[in-house]
């Protein structure tokens, strides 16, 4: 209990001695550590914004986070965190809205005492453009860092990272197709004809979206996939060494899902078919409405809605999931 006391009371004259030093320097701002100088320093969010000239495209080439949502404004504003090391730049040339530069985070200095800066900027950039924008296209370039698109419309969007990608609340009129060589990929409220997404090493969560088409894709070599209250029209869900969670969803024609390494989970509408398939059938689990099955079951086999299940090395569940 001393032992306690005296943790508690250290912390407590830290807090206050960090909160002097950022009050001392105008206000309540975040004192962070930094490693390369071996102290304490203040950090602020600082704002720049610009009317651009007319734009049709965004393109983000950039190491560095990059988050770009909407706002109730006419001008394209820029948000950082002050002090941070070779921020990309934003420029409106040639009806394109470009990020460039930056590089990926160092992890050079943490936050000690005040606000963290990761709901806003993501330790990056974050860039606000006028709400109601239709876009031709959104490209981000192969080898970008972390990225986050937040209530964007586009006839079509292209993005490829090398970290995680988050999408939240997107309108594509054509086609959405994402890459990411070495992160989670996670998407939520997205309206699209077609869906394409493919991570070499993480996990993909796509959730509450609209996805027309009949060929969408999601795949991974190295995760979990997870889809879950969406309507499609079908297409493939691929995992060499993960496990497929199917929840909630509304399918119109035929959606094939395989993993080489891992288990299905499929929650299915009360009308729709689900074929199962276990290339190890003596060793894998199959249970469809609380029923054990041998590799091969069919269930609803005239429904217009058709799951194929298959996995080489796993259990399959299956239930009625509405």
């Amino acid at each position: 209990m001393k032992r306690s006391v005296k943790i508690g009371l250290t912390l407590m004259i830290l807090g206050a001695v960090l909160f002097g030093v950022g009050w001392m320097n105008h206000g309540d701002k975040s004192v962070v550590w930094n490693r390369d100088t071996r102290g304490f320093k203040t950090v602020q969010k600082v704002k720049k914004s610009f009317r651009p000239g007319d734009y049709h495209q965004i393109v983000v080439d950039a190491k560095a986070p990059v988050t770009i949502k909407v706002g109730d404004t006419n001008r394209v504003t820029v948000s950082y965190v002050d002090g941070l090391k070779d921020l990309p730049s934003v420029d409106v040339s040639k009806q394109t809205l470009t990020i460039t530069g930056g590089q990926a985070m160092q992890h050079e200095s943490f936050t000690v005492f005040g606000l963290s800066d990761s709901g806003t900027t993501n330790g990056g950039v974050l860039v606000t453009v006028p709400r109601g924008k239709q876009l031709d296209n959104l490209t981000v370039k192969k080898g970008s860092g972390k990225v986050s698109l937040r209530t964007l419309q586009a006839k079509q969007m292209t993005i490829q990272s090398s970290d995680e990608i988050e999408l939240m609340d997107l309108k594509i009129a054509r086609a959405l197709t994402v890459k990411s060589t070495d992160g989670d990929i996670w998407a939520d409220q997205i309206t699209a004809k077609k869906l394409r997404i493919n991570t070499d090493d993480g996990d993909i969560g796509v959730s509450n979206s609209h996805l027309a088409a009949v060929d969408n894709q999601l795949s991974t070599a190295d995760g979990d996939i997870r889809l879950s209250e969406t309507h499609l029209g079908g297409g493939r869900i691929d995992s060499s060494d993960g496990d497929i969670h199917l929840q909630q969803n509304q399918l119109s024609k035929r959606l094939k899902v395989f993993t080489n390494d891992g288990d299905i989970h499929a929650y299915i509408g009360k009308s729709a078919g689900a074929k199962v398939l276990a290339k190890d059938a003596d060793m894998s689990d199959i249970t469809v409405q609380g029923k054990n099955r041998r590799s091969g079951y069919w269930l609803r086999q005239s429904a217009s809605a058709q799951y194929q299940l298959r996995t080489n090395d796993g259990d399959i569940r299956v239930a009625n999931g509405q």
